[in-house]
């Protein structure tokens, strides 16, 4: 649910700028809007420490951060200056920038050495000594059918043979005449000189490590130090973007309507004016969203896509909940697969506390639903054995049986349904959202227009016959997508002029509507990929063969990779496909553009008292 805000202004006396930030701050509720754009040098120069802070905390594993807190009864606190801290974060900084730095130099020592490594031991110089002599040597590469293209005046030595090639060392006093093979360039310094630049590169890098371990055991002063900048940071752009008339300053910005009531407690004890307003459309209000138990389900999937609905948008998590659930299922398809998922989450969620349990309970719920569709589907591991088994039997539905003919055909059906069920319902939404506007009915002809596009895509993919009430349908969605779908406070008649304005737009939506509704199909074409896949690995193993331990061992590895991949593709196209459905296709529908501004309240990550910085 998308909590209601009330836009405020709070006016208080000048003089007492920093009590009502502190005031405030501690409240922890107001999402300020900055009166002012802030900006001036204190805000740069701690913007520079945050950023320093953040490419610290960056070189420490999240696992070594998170042992570190867990180990720390408690944890320390940075100076109010957070000197250690960001002195620690420059030092991690110059250790990480030069052991990345050591290891570049190191790699290309060694792939100096590398070319070289089974030439024996020779010293380059010792070759220009010979060269200052008279003495001409160098090395070249040939195949061994062009050995005897070396004259016999010249002493020709063979230093080592790689596949049909010889590398060959050629000496003659003087000059070295020309020969037709690639000369190879020879290395700066000796092998020994190489190997003990590598060896004391090494070793510093050992030492800088030790170093930078040590460093990693303070990460919790490295983010306090960061969560106390970030205050600074925050306070400092909150008095930057007060207004100012003469003897007073004022806020502006958005607060929860539970919290309201408090808010003008708070007002009245430090004497400060406050004004509430609802906010207007062309307000910039921010979005909290709450989650019940259930809609909190679906609430890793929004932080990882990291999308907000806007303040005046539908919250359609509960809706999107259902359908991805389908969506998963349907992409993976196959309830082996979904068990072993769901043995997975009980196994991970029983041994790595850490994670959240709301992640946990989705991947319970993913894991059963596709183990439900898989069940009545017959589709085990892509056997069709195990679809036939006392039991498993009796829960397949024939019409949708995997290994049946014209099963494909009723899936295909089935995702037009799903397709036609989810559009629907989003313009159903948008039509409760709209009321008691004329509009709505406009929403209600979109859906009728919706199931006359799945009556064409019927008839045109599945060869279905085309049903006799289609014109109607067209015709009645359209006169009232044109008739309502432009009625404003300019009236009725010019609402319905503008309607047929807006006829070739209506025209274009329709086109791709049909395109929305076609586009379900991809869930039974990614499902079908997978069970496909599945049924070429287990077939590829037979023909391998269970007669001895090795074709064992081969069938074995061949299943157990196969299904591995097949599980991460699905996986994969859950990420592209079924996120797509939801919010591209069911979003456009429902008018949900994703472009709310995150609640931030002007609140405290430490517990110290910040203050502006002098």
């Amino acid at each position: 649910m998308i909590v209601s805000m009330k836009k405020i202004s709070i006016v208080f006396l000048s003089g007492k700028t920093d009590e009502a930030l502190q005031t405030l701050r501690k409240y922890g509720a107001v999402h300020l809007n900055p009166v002012h754009p802030p900006e001036n040098t204190v805000i740069e120069d701690l913007q520079d420490k945050i950023d320093l802070l953040k490419k610290a905390l960056a070189f420490i594993p999240k696992t070594v951060e998170e042992q570190n807190i867990a180990g720390s009864d408690k944890p320390p606190r940075p100076k109010d200056n957070g000197e250690d801290g960001l002195a620690l974060a420059r030092q991690l900084f110059k250790l990480s920038s030069t052991i990345k730095k050591l290891q570049e130099e190191l790699k290309l020592l060694e792939s100096e050495y590398a070319p070289f490594e089974q030439w024996g031991r020779f010293d380059p110089e010792a070759i220009k000594n010979l060269e200052e002599k008279g003495i001409g040597l160098k090395v070249f590469r040939c195949h061994e059918k062009e050995l005897d293209q070396v004259p016999e005046n010249i002493n020709l030595n063979i230093l080592f043979k790689e596949g049909s090639f010889f590398y060959i060392a050629v000496a003659v006093l003087g000059k070295i005449p020309d020969l037709p093979f690639k000369e190879i360039e020879l290395p700066s310094r000796s092998a020994d000189k190489i190997e003990k630049s590598i060896q004391d590169k090494q070793e510093r890098i050992f030492r800088l490590q030790k170093k930078e371990s040590a460093i990693f055991k303070k990460a919790i002063i490295i983010r306090q130090t960061l969560n106390l900048f970030t205050d600074y940071l925050n306070y400092e752009i909150a008095r930057a973007g007060l207004g100012t008339e003469k003897r007073i300053s004022y806020v502006r910005g958005f607060c929860p309507d539970e919290a309201v009531d408090r808010l003008k407690t708070i007002a009245a004890e430090k004497n400060w004016a406050v004004m509430l307003e609802t906010p207007n459309k062309d307000d910039p209000v921010p979005t909290l969203v709450t989650y019940s138990k259930w809609s909190g389900l679906f609430k890793p999937v929004m932080n990882f896509i990291g999308v907000t609905p806007g303040y005046w948008e539908y919250d359609a998590n509960n809706i999107i909940l259902i359908f991805f659930s389908l969506f998963y299922a349907l992409l993976i398809g196959d309830a082996g697969y979904g068990s072993i998922m769901l043995l997975s989450t009980y196994l991970i969620g029983r041994y790595f506390k850490r994670i959240p349990k709301e992640t946990i309970y989705l991947f319970y719920l993913l894991s059963g639903t596709t183990i439900l569709w898989g069940a009545i589907t017959g589709l085990w591991f892509g056997v069709e054995a195990i679809g036939k088994l006392p039991g498993f039997k009796s829960l397949v539905i024939p019409a949708l049986y995997s290994f049946a003919e014209g099963s494909n055909t009723a899936v295909m059906h089935l995702c037009f349904i799903i397709a036609l069920v989810q559009l629907s319902i989003a313009h159903l939404c948008r039509a409760i959202q709209l009321y008691p506007s004329l509009s709505l009915i406009a929403e209600i002809g979109r859906i009728i227009l919706i199931w006359g596009i799945y009556c064409i895509a019927k008839a045109l993919i599945l060869n279905t016959p085309m049903t006799a009430f289609l014109p109607s349908l067209i015709i009645i969605g359209t006169m009232m997508v044109t008739i309502f779908g432009e009625q404003n406070e300019e009236g009725f008649i010019k609402g319905i002029l503008n309607g047929i304005m807006q006829s070739p737009n209506n025209i274009l939506n329709v086109i791709g509507s049909f395109s929305d509704l076609v586009s379900y199909i991809r869930l039974f074409a990614v499902g079908l990929a997978a069970k496909e896949v599945a049924v070429a690995f287990n077939n590829l193993s037979m023909d391998v063969g269970f007669g001895s331990f090795f074709s064992i061992l081969g069938a074995s590895l061949i299943l157990l990779f196969g299904h591995a991949v097949n599980i991460l593709l699905g996986a994969m196209s859950v990420l592209v496909h079924g996120i797509r459905l939801n919010f591209l296709e069911f979003s456009k529908h429902l008018n949900l553009e994703w472009s709310g501004i995150p609640y931030k309240p002007f609140k405290s990550l430490t517990s110290k008292s910040v203050k502006r910085l002098k």
